[in-house]
């Protein structure tokens, strides 16, 4: 059975794709990493194309179970080669629901197309695909995966069946 609907979502993003996490700076007198301003141009201008998608397409679909995901990224040149981790991460970070934290409490401030990033539970076939100086971009494909209330593993995604079963869906 599948948590969500049978129906895979595929979109591309333009633009050159950064990683997160690589920038150490001080902040407050102690060495964080945060994020590169490579990183949070790359994030905006994302954002700004998912919200164009879902006006063109009248809404993004939005999944709550277990998914796998597929990307394929094409870079401007080789120069600050990326590593695939890191552009995987960030991809799953830019997707996910978005939440502010305050007073130790964590509130939706904006629903993309993951409620969360752990519940992409396959990976395969994610690479980075070439060199394109014309069109660098990130083409993604999101597919719900079958899941077996026997054999899941994931709390969340346990809780979320038992959610489901109560209201009679499954």
């Amino acid at each position: 059975m599948k948590i969500d609907k049978d129906i895979p979502f595929a979109f591309t993003i333009p633009g050159q794709p950064a990683t997160k996490k690589n920038s150490p700076v001080l902040v407050r007198g102690r060495a964080v990493v945060l994020p590169s301003k490579a990183y949070k141009a790359y994030e905006k201008a994302f954002r700004k194309e998912l919200e164009r998608i879902e006006a063109e397409r009248g809404g993004l679909p939005h999944y709550d179970g277990p998914v796998q995901l597929w990307a394929r990224y094409f870079l401007q040149d080789r120069r600050a080669y990326p590593d695939l981790n890191g552009l995987i991460q960030a991809t799953q970070d830019i997707i996910s629901d978005e939440y502010s934290h305050k007073d130790h409490r964590k509130t939706l401030k904006r629903r993309w197309i993951l409620a969360d990033d752990r519940l992409v539970k396959s990976l395969d076939g994610c690479r980075i695909a070439g060199i394109d100086k014309d069109c660098p971009r990130v083409e993604i494909y999101i597919e719900p995966l079958e899941v077996d209330a026997e054999q899941e593993t994931d709390p969340a995604i346990v809780r979320l069946i038992k959610e489901r079963m109560q209201q009679g869906l499954f």
